[in-house]
């Protein structure tokens, strides 16, 4: 993923509207655009986020995102009116929010391009807001957008409509396939590459005794991403061996009751954290797990690479898919290990070998092939060609 950048001095002008999920927003895509709104700014660019993550539900809120978000040079945050006037049919109506909030920032400060970062409600936001005003759009996209609506026909004539007036669709290898009717706007990125000042290998800790960390969502099915096999792993650890789950979601009273049935005295919660707290809780944790279990779609995970970048061993299924992480992760087999998931006690096993040799490796071992200022260079690029587009709303 070579620099095609043409100079720095072009973005010192440019001014870029994230259109996403983002904090107080938890989960891989707010966190993302967040990252990617650093990295613009930190460039010369002026970013506009437009976002809903005020009137998001407690499940999925990360607490103590502000001041710090209002306080990111060059990036200001527009967030959506909380509540609309009671109407019968009630609804929240986040897609006029958005809307009318980007239409709002776009006058007092006209954007050169739309960059979305999921394509229901925010890419149809982008849309919406290509046809009123004219300016470029790129779509991104989620699992989710994959899964419930591209592939299952949902809002199927609108999300044509959607992808065909972008002037990019940014995708990777896994998901090339989905966007075939469109191939001569596609972009195919490595996923997500971590800003390397904070995700690294410096400020590690060697211990006496491993620390284990989940980090995600525990949705009502909580048990695809592999938590019930890392609870009765756990049970076979020694003494004194801690896990921390760090997570939040409408299925965590139903894991609640499953650590209680299953008297799990090594077990620690913990709330969500800002993605900006995540590099020192990786940091801190000597292995993190990454498991699934009959996920419908295979998908790309951000915490893996970052685990990866901050040294951190990344605990995977046995038959874990390594692939799409090979371009990115230097020596990737190096920075897993693969356990069995249906035999706790080798699973618990597998892991106390590794810890054994785990202090005779260099985290120089685990590097990634791209740099975050690639990353960030190839983005701008690829919003700067977006930029010259012409619309066809115009």
């Amino acid at each position: 993923m070579a620099s095609r950048w043409r100079s720095s001095s072009d973005l010192v002008a440019m001014k870029i509207c994230i259109l996403s999920k983002f904090p107080p927003i938890e989960g891989g895509i707010a966190a993302k655009s967040y990252w990617l709104a650093r990295g613009y700014a930190d460039v010369g660019a002026s970013v506009h986020v437009v976002s809903n993550g005020n009137t998001v539900e407690d499940s999925y809120r990360i607490d103590g995102c502000y001041p710090h978000l209002r306080d990111i040079e060059r990036v200001t945050l527009h967030e959506v009116e909380e509540e609309l006037p009671w109407h019968i049919p009630d609804e929240p109506h986040s897609l006029g929010k958005l809307l009318d909030t980007a239409l709002v920032a776009h006058e007092e400060h006209p954007f050169d391009v739309i960059d979305t970062g999921y394509l229901v409600p925010y890419g149809i936001a982008g849309y919406l807001l290509n046809r009123i005003t004219g300016v470029p759009y790129v779509i991104r996209h989620g699992g989710s957008d994959i899964v419930k609506f591209l592939k299952a026909g949902k809002l199927g004539q609108l999300l044509n409509e959607v992808l065909a007036g972008a002037a990019t669709i940014v995708t990777d290898n896994m998901q090339r396939e989905v966007f075939s009717g469109f191939k001569d706007k596609l972009e195919i990125q490595v996923p997500y590459v971590p800003n390397s000042q904070a995700f690294n290998t410096s400020q590690r800790h060697k211990r006496s005794a491993p620390k284990f960390l989940y980090l995600g969502k525990v949705n009502w099915y909580w048990e695809r991403k592999g938590l019930e096999r890392i609870i009765k792993c756990c049970g076979h650890f020694p003494e004194g061996w801690k896990i921390d789950i760090t997570c939040q979601g409408k299925g965590e009273e139903r894991f609640r009751e499953f650590l209680r049935e299953n008297s799990c005295e090594n077990v620690c919660i913990s709330p969500f954290v800002q993605p900006w707290q995540v590099p020192a809780v990786l940091k801190e944790a000597d292995f993190v797990f990454c498991l699934t279990v009959d996920e419908p779609i295979p998908s790309f995970s951000n915490v893996l690479v970052e685990a990866v970048s901050c040294g951190t061993t990344v605990v995977v299924n046995e038959e874990f898919e390594s692939s799409p992480y090979e371009a990115l992760i230097n020596n990737i087999e190096d920075t897993l290990l693969r356990v069995t998931l249906d035999n706790p006690h080798a699973m618990a096993g597998a892991i106390k070998e590794r810890w054994k040799t785990l202090e005779k490796r260099s985290v120089e071992d685990f590097s990634l092939s791209f740099t975050f200022d690639e990353y960030i260079a190839d983005n701008l690029q690829l919003l700067d060609k977006a930029s010259t587009t012409i619309s066809s709303s115009i």
